[in-house]
């Protein structure tokens, strides 16, 4: 009779395991999906001057995306290395240094107030994305950005406002960003 008792309520308490997997999985799809700085990328905002720009998703990735990357980022950051073009293991022990020196840039600069950008470092490369005033304003970032130490590439999208599309990545409908 114990016996019977105790497969009963293993059986009850499974049944309810069930029930609660499925609430949870329903919930889930509808719930936001986030995206987080997995490999803590150099990023931040270096001009405010445009409130209506759209944020630049930056190294913000999914789990999923994050897992992909994974096995590329590897073989990325180590190549740089075993090709004798990094002193440093890989290329991504760089990316904070090469961040700051581009910061400290911006900051010592009077020019492009009147943008929004954003950075982005990973694996000796920049991103730099945002809005602009003018057309001439990315000639002025590139030229900001000649001659920082180890910059491998620099990559500029930028937009102006009011543009129709947005040269980069941001936020997707129902992503949260998780800092």
């Amino acid at each position: 009779m114990l016996t019977l008792q105790c497969h009963r309520s293993s059986a009850r308490a499974f049944r309810s395991f069930v029930s609660l997997a499925c609430l949870l999985a329903a919930a889930s799809t509808s719930a936001e999906e986030v995206v987080k700085n997995w490999f803590k990328d150099p990023y931040s905002q270096v001009r405010f001057g445009i409130s209506a720009c759209p944020q630049p998703l930056g190294p913000y990735a999914t789990h999923d995306q994050m897992l992909h990357e994974t096995h590329y980022r590897s073989e990325r950051g180590l190549r740089c290395y075993l090709e004798k073009k990094c002193t440093k293991p890989s290329s991504y022990m760089y990316d904070a240094d090469i961040a700051e020196a581009v910061r400290s840039r911006f900051a010592a600069s009077p020019k492009l107030k009147d943008t929004s950008l954003w950075i982005t470092g990973q694996r000796r490369f920049v991103w730099i994305e945002g809005c602009v005033a003018s057309t001439r304003d990315r000639r002025e970032i590139e030229a900001l950005m000649r001659g920082v130490p180890d910059l491998e590439m620099l990559i500029v999208n930028v937009m102006r406002p009011g543009e129709p599309s947005i040269p980069y990545r941001v936020l997707g409908p129902g992503q949260k960003r998780l800092d």
